[in-house]
């Protein structure tokens, strides 16, 4: 208990210092746009099915796997900059004892109904869903006001964990809208 109120004393301080991202999705998307957003982004934060490579989770074979995916994902944060950039905070859950889950903080474009660019910027460690709410929330708003989140890195924020990606090895390849190893 002491860690939590330490952890929310923490986490305070830092939301304090920050200009605060109204990005509730309920106050942009309807329940149904909701669902269309996170089915059209399913293939980019989720792994494929397994014995299919990266290459091959775009078949639309593979269609009610990733329909199920985005059923089950809670899209946490949605904000549209006047660049037309929408920011996102999808959690998923993660293997674990416990329920927890991963979050995917990232930033797209759509043009035309499609994707012409995609990056996911950080990825949390896996958290039961109050701590992740939290610190997902600290991160996102730092990422919209393009805040450094650096100090937030799993080097830089010991004994606490918020971010798993990127590291010194682990990076997020826009190009190729995926993680890579350097």
């Amino acid at each position: 208990m002491l860690k939590y109120t330490f952890i929310l004393s923490f986490l305070m301080l830092v939301i304090g210092c920050q200009k605060e991202v109204q990005s509730n999705p309920e106050n942009y998307l309807s329940a149904t746009e909701n669902q269309e957003f996170k089915e059209k982004i399913v293939k980019y934060f989720e792994e494929p099915p397994k014995k299919v490579t990266i290459e091959k989770k775009w078949d639309s074979v593979h269609n009610e796997y990733y329909s199920k995916k985005a059923k089950s994902a809670d899209l946490y944060h949605y904000y549209k900059d006047n660049d037309g950039y929408i920011y996102f905070a999808i959690a998923k859950i993660a293997p674990s004892l416990k329920i927890k889950k991963v979050a995917t903080i990232g930033k797209l474009k759509i043009e035309n109904d499609t994707i012409t660019y995609y990056e996911e910027i950080c990825r949390t460690w896996k958290m039961e869903a109050p701590e992740l709410k939290e610190k997902t929330k600290v991160l996102f708003d730092k990422i919209v006001n393009n805040e450094e989140v650096e100090n937030y890195y799993t080097k830089n924020s010991q004994p606490e964990f918020w971010i798993e990606f990127p590291d010194d090895i682990n990076y997020y390849d826009t190009k190729n809208r995926v993680w890579k190893t350097k």
